[in-house]
């Protein structure tokens, strides 16, 4: 571990200062001058091209996620409450270490973690390591292609915010579709409601974040509404959380 460094903190430290991560931040004035991810600029791939097609910088990312999963999970179980659901789908739920949490926390549920190929087979080490997998299945797929029926709610944490509206309303188009035909299915998505104060704030910080890498941008509460509406949704609850962020739970629209 590196001097000053807090065990917990590690991971996500060492994504932060990855050589690729820092070739893009590098190349900021690309993203302000033009509205478009730098890391296209940087180093000529889009974003998760970029990440995944290099196995030192997946593996920084990976762990990395794993890591703030684990920050996150206890102010997410905190805030809001799970009971009721039968089969909980973590969506692109990397190596599965929220959905784990989520069910040692709630004994009698069901949980299903659905990713890209290269990251379920990292993720179901990771699971049997901790023993949970006679209750947690993973599916391998691409949710821009489609997300599978079978689970009565869809968990989706830092993903929503990757995504320009076009690209969200894909994703949350193909959530609506698994999510038919059932009367009890939620959307709960952990991701940051930015405020209306012209303050600092960390979810400003991300909103340059998700510009320079994916593409993506952090929303008001007013345009989380628009979005969702546009998409066949309606926000039924959202209660902020610790690190700025906020789990906000949406149903279908009747």
């Amino acid at each position: 571990m590196r001097a000053g460094v807090p065990g917990s903190l590690r991971d996500f430290v060492i994504w932060m200062s990855n050589h690729v991560h820092f070739k893009v931040w590098a190349d900021m004035d690309h993203s302000l001058r033009t509205g478009q991810p730098a890391v296209d600029h940087a180093t000529g791939r889009a974003c998760f091209d970029a990440i995944f097609g290099d196995p030192e910088v997946a593996i920084d990312f990976n762990m990395a996620m794993t890591n703030f999963s684990r920050l996150i999970a206890p102010a997410v179980l905190e805030a809001y409450d799970f009971s009721g659901i039968e089969t909980l789908m973590d969506v692109a739920g990397g190596h599965g270490a929220n959905l784990c949490e989520i069910l040692t926390a709630y004994p009698q549920m069901k949980g299903i973690l659905f990713d890209l190929p290269n990251v379920i087979e990292e993720a179901n080490c990771h699971i049997c390591s901790l023993k949970m997998e006679n209750r947690c299945q993973t599916v391998r797929g691409d949710f821009f292609e489609t997300i599978p029926a079978g689970a009565d709610a869809y968990y989706m944490q830092h993903i929503i915010h990757d995504w320009n509206d076009e690209r969200s309303l894909k994703l949350l188009g193909n959530l609506r579709n698994a999510l038919e035909g059932g009367t009890k299915g939620r959307v709960i998505i952990v991701d940051c409601i930015v405020g209306e104060a012209s303050g600092p704030d960390m979810s400003k910080w991300l909103d340059l974040e998700m510009l320079l890498m994916p593409g993506g941008r952090e929303r008001t509460r007013a345009e989380w509404d628009s979005l969702m509406s546009r998409a066949g949704f309606e926000i039924t609850k959202a209660v902020p959380i610790a690190m700025g962020k906020s789990v906000i739970e949406a149903r279908l629209a009747p």
